[in-house]
């Protein structure tokens, strides 16, 4: 099956390259002797010239497939194309003057066709021309089907991208609209429509907030930084009403990154984590720490209170999180889990543009 599909792609090039090759033949016969070859008579420099085609696609096919490799299109365009051109042009010329050598050599000029001469001054002329002009087309031809092929490659990457992105981004808001977070919210509010009637209004205001957020972001890549912080001062106000003073969220992030890219929910799916991990009781205090590390990082940083029962795994989230990363940086998300637990976040800069081809901006 392999020999199969290297000679379905090998084949098409041999006869294309006969057939240019035939053209140039008869290119050559009809500016020299003003008619036409005739296959009786010129059988031999048909043949010839069907069997150097072939010979120089195949040649031309080899060298140019290592040439991408050496020299990638996509890193050095014009470097290259000249590289190709150059090479091409040189290789052509070898092939044909040494075939045709040995050729004659062997059984005449004549066999190319009558009358033919490797002195003929014009002859060698017009075959230099012929040479330089076809492998100028050729390298073009084969330089704009590698862009075209290369823009459509992108596009097709592109569209993996936002769908898996989006995929990604479904996954993390199922448990931001999940029964039972609306479950707990509404009974937080129950309680407190009986007891302190602002904090329940403010309560449902905040709860409105977080899933206008949730509703905004469902099908963004990124928000700022900006955003998804203040996203979750409203998610650490309901959390807060619920476990008062045992959970305690600080922020500390310097105003120059605020502009600074993320995927939407990162941090409030590390809070929750760090929430849903950690029993909390009045002698067992939660701290969480949202700080950045030189500019690059950003570190979410929990203390540890103990080990919650019947309580899966968060692996699905950082997972989550990891992935969504990964399209737009080669940076690795850090996880620390030693006295206490750390999430080290790469800062997406608005500006750069990521190994994958996303632009944030």
């Amino acid at each position: 099956m392999h020999m199969h599909d290297r000679a379905r792609k090998v084949l098409p090039v041999a006869l294309l390259s006969a057939l240019a090759s035939l053209l140039f033949y008869v290119y050559l016969h009809v500016s020299e002797t003003e008619k036409f070859p005739d296959v009786g008579t010129d059988g031999g420099g048909i043949i010839y010239s069907l069997v150097l085609g072939c010979i120089t696609g195949l040649a031309l096919r080899y060298v140019n497939r290592k040439l991408d490799g050496w020299i990638p299109w996509s890193q050095q365009f014009a470097a290259r194309l000249l590289a190709g051109y150059t090479s091409n042009v040189a290789l052509v010329i070898l092939i044909l003057f040494g075939c045709s050598r040995a050729l004659i050599s062997a059984a005449g000029p004549a066999v190319i066709w009558l009358g033919f001469s490797v002195r003929d001054e014009d002859l060698v002329l017009k075959v230099i021309i012929l040479v330089l002009t076809s492998m100028f087309v050729y390298n073009v031809v084969y330089a704009l089907l590698f862009s075209y092929q290369h823009y459509a490659t992108a596009q097709l990457d592109s569209m993996r991208r936002d769908r898996r992105q989006l995929e990604l981004q479904f996954e993390a808001l199922k448990s931001q609209i999940s029964p039972h977070y609306l479950f707990n919210s509404l009974n937080t509010i129950s309680s407190l429509m009986f007891k302190d009637l602002p904090s329940a209004e403010q309560f449902i205001r905040r709860l409105a907030q977080t899933y206008q957020f949730i509703l905004n972001t469902q099908h963004k890549r990124y928000v700022s930084l900006q955003e998804e912080i203040d996203f979750v001062q409203s998610y650490y106000y309901l959390l807060r009403i619920r476990f008062q003073q045992q959970l305690h969220v600080e922020i500390n992030l310097p105003s120059g990154i605020m502009n600074s890219m993320i995927p939407p929910l990162t941090l409030q799916m590390l809070v929750e984590n760090a929430v849903k991990h950690n029993p909390m009781r009045h002698d067992k205090k939660l701290f969480i720490y949202i700080t950045a590390q030189d500019n690059t990082y950003l570190r979410v940083m929990n203390t540890k209170t103990g080990v919650m029962d019947h309580v899966t795994s968060f692996h699905v989230g950082l997972e989550n999180i990891q992935k969504r990363y990964q399209l737009f940086t080669d940076r690795k998300i850090e996880i620390r889990d030693d006295e206490k637990f750390s999430v080290w976040l790469p800062i997406l800069s608005q500006e750069k543009h990521y190994s994958h081809g996303l632009t944030l901006a």
